[in-house]
């Protein structure tokens, strides 16, 4: 199997250097032509979005978890648009591999009408369930652009359905992974490549198929609209056009570098599962930034294992990706000249970058860690620069995956991952406010979470309860907001697989800022054999309000099973319930210093506990009346000050005692050599 290097796929995210021919054509444009067709790119490719969103059916394709790109025809990114940041660094590489592997070095013939698709993580691909169709376009026999359409999509064929199984161990238990190849010639699909990837995907082939054609319809407007540009400007404007778009990209994320402090800035945190299992995972970072460029150093992160929690390099990219698009370079072009002040540096054989035969298929999982590990580096990088009201916590970035599957109430197999828990993640506590509820996919800001008469009409389940989830945010001076509780049964149908996929059982990822808590961690919750429909019946309208209450009161009867939250594909039957969760996101700032008003307001609208105001926050207030007994809040908390000095010690005595601690050999398994995380065992996969 020929591969590409992990090293030289990384280094192809940088823009290729420009010729003689191209820098000419830039110059030739002026100001006011490149502020019309840059934004005429910007529609252009906003066209293709909406069409791509339109004609998909997949949860997460219609909550706008897709992406569509314009690339040079050597295959750097000009412009793009896309729900998820992942995809302005992942659709990159499968067209600089056609370009530079299949076409210079296999003699591969790249012609008009041409499609190509790819998921395999080896040649760029996130994870497989990440797929990308690629066009290329010409002008009188010249290739001057590539597009791309890329998408999730929730069956590859895998071990597991949903296609990212849990359970996997290499990359031989996570199904379909195609290399960049051909699957349509003269703007027609070939029928028998077609047939070859429905096999593949046979527990949910409609949707594969329908999604497919929704790329494909969504690059080949792209081409319409570029071959209808060129043809009014030529190809000589919109070559300068494009190097221009990349030149002016590198040179403004280069100034917003420029205005942040020097200086070496370092952040650990943790996961508590590989996927087959619990295991502890140490994740590292040490960003450095010297004048007008970043380096992200992962060097000290755990080794790779037997689990399909383990990105590749450029996976990892990709998710530093979301963080800086989304923040600190938030208006700036989502083009490869944005990225190329950023290096990257792995240690090979460890989580991020391990083996070629590792299984990357839950990679989202461990890339997480680094979506927040970055709020942490950068926030205090840029405290006191220009973007200070960026500073924030990460959000809640558990990345709760339910995937279910089976046949639906029209008779028709399916698999599919609901967006719902992914798509209303708490936003972090800020430099100056509270975060934002139920906020969004860490992974899609943009995206959208779905509504219930949605997911019933789709799916054979039907929704129980659906709302904030009390104490589910991390609390502090400004506190990070809620995720979400959903509870679902089988539903017009006698049973249905299901599994998810997600961490933080045992510790959170995120971390809280400045002082600021962790949101909560979360359980998994399955209740069998339950008397739901029952209860229906006779007109029990009052059931399931609330996870938590229902929990601690038990008033459902049947068989109550807390596990980890994630979890293999199970089967569950009609009035099995089986609860879903989003995370809060994280805390900003001393408790103690959050105004007592607004944590009686978080009361009286259900966001926190009782508990949480009197135990962290240290609120003393008449339960009844909720009026603020200023007076004992105040003295509580000078006291709570003053046991914290009390209790304090000098660095070196702390570290004296703090160095002597460690986790039992069970946790270490996976961890690597305490504490540096260096290897400790060797994987052996079959």
């Amino acid at each position: 199997m020929t591969i590409v290097d992990q090293r030289e796929l990384l280094g192809w995210l940088k823009p290729e250097i420009p010729s003689d021919y191209e820098i000419n054509c830039s110059e030739r444009i002026d100001d006011v032509d490149y502020a019309v067709y840059k934004q005429k790119l910007n529609l252009i490719l906003s066209e293709a979005m909406d069409m791509f969103v339109r004609c998909g059916i997949s949860d997460l394709a219609m909550a706008g978890d897709v992406g569509v790109a314009l690339f040079t025809p050597e295959g750097d990114l000009v412009a793009c648009n896309v729900g998820s940041y992942l995809h302005v660094v992942s659709s990159v590489f499968p067209i600089k591999y056609i370009m530079r592997k299949l076409r210079h070095s296999q003699g591969m013939t790249v012609r008009g009408g041409d499609f190509y698709f790819c998921n395999d993580p080896l040649y760029g691909a996130v994870h497989n369930a990440d797929q990308i169709v690629m066009m290329p376009i010409f002008h009188n026999g010249t290739l001057v652009a590539w597009t791309g359409a890329t998408a999730h999509t929730g069956e590859t064929g895998a071990t597991e359905p949903g296609g990212m199984p849990v359970t996997a161990r290499s990359r031989f238990d996570e199904g379909m992974k195609m290399a960049p190849f051909r699957i349509g010639e003269r703007y027609q699909l070939r029928p028998d490549l077609l047939q070859m990837m429905e096999n593949y995907v046979s527990r949910s082939p409609r949707t594969f198929m329908i999604e497919l054609r929704a790329r494909v319809s969504a690059c080949d407007r792209v081409r319409i609209r570029i071959q209808e540009l060129v043809q009014a400007k030529g190809a000589v404007f919109l070559t300068g056009l494009f190097r221009k778009i990349l030149v002016e990209a590198e040179t403004s994320a280069r100034a917003r570098i420029r205005g942040w402090n020097d200086g070496i800035y370092r952040a650990v945190t943790f996961t508590d599962s590989i996927g087959l299992e619990e295991g502890l995972q140490r994740v590292s970072l040490t960003l450095t930034k010297f004048e007008d460029s970043l380096v992200f150093d992962f060097n000290g992160t755990s080794p790779e294992h037997e689990g399909s929690y383990h990105a590749f390099p450029h996976a990892t990219a990709a998710h530093a990706a979301i963080y800086l698009f989304g923040w600190p370079f938030y208006d700036l072009p989502r083009s490869s000249g944005t990225l190329a002040s950023c290096e990257f540096k792995f240690a090979p054989g460890t989580a991020l970058s391990p083996s070629s035969e590792a299984t990357t298929s839950n990679s989202v999982m461990i890339g997480s860690a680094v979506m927040s590990l970055l709020p942490n580096c950068f926030s205090k990088m840029m405290f006191d620069s220009p973007q200070r009201e960026l500073v924030s916590a990460a959000m809640g970035n558990t990345g709760s995956g339910y995937v279910i599957s089976g046949l639906s109430q029209w008779n028709v197999p399916f698999s599919d991952m609901l967006a719902y828990p992914l798509n209303t993640e708490g936003g972090g506590g800020k430099a100056d406010s509270d975060g934002v509820d139920a906020m969004g996919f860490p992974w899609c800001p943009s995206g959208r979470a779905s509504n219930v008469e949605d997911e019933e009409h789709d799916y054979p389940i039907i929704c129980i309860t659906q709302k904030l989830a009390r104490d589910s945010c991390g609390f502090g001076r400004y506190r990070g907001r809620s995720g979400t509780q959903m509870a679902v049964t089988p539903h017009h149908v006698e049973h249905l697989a299901q599994m998810s996929i997600s961490k933080n059982s045992r510790l959170h990822t995120t971390q809280g800022l400045f002082g600021g808590y962790p949101p909560r961690v979360i359980p998994g919750i399955v209740i069998r054999n339950t008397d739901l429909f029952a209860r229906w019946q006779k007109g029990d309208q009052e059931i399931l309000h609330d996870i938590h209450d229902l929990i601690m009161n038990r008033s459902l009867s049947g068989e109550y099973m807390l596990t980890t939250h994630y979890r293999p594909v199970q089967l569950l039957k009609r009035g099995d319930i089986f609860v879903e969760f989003s995370s809060g996101g994280p805390g900003y700032g001393d408790v103690l210093e959050r105004e007592a008003h607004s944590v009686l307001a978080d009361i009286k609208q259900g966001i926190i506990s009782e508990w949480v105001a009197d135990q962290v926050y240290l609120v003393s207030y008449d339960p009844l009346t909720f009026e603020l007994d200023d007076e004992r809040t105040t003295e509580r908390r000078k006291e709570a000050r003053a046991y914290r000095c009390q209790k304090g010690l000098p660095y070196r005595r702390f570290m004296r005692d703090w160095e002597k601690l460690r986790p039992s050999e069970e946790l270490l398994r996976y961890y690597g050599n305490w504490p540096d995380a260096s290897p400790n065992r060797d994987v052996i996969r079959m």
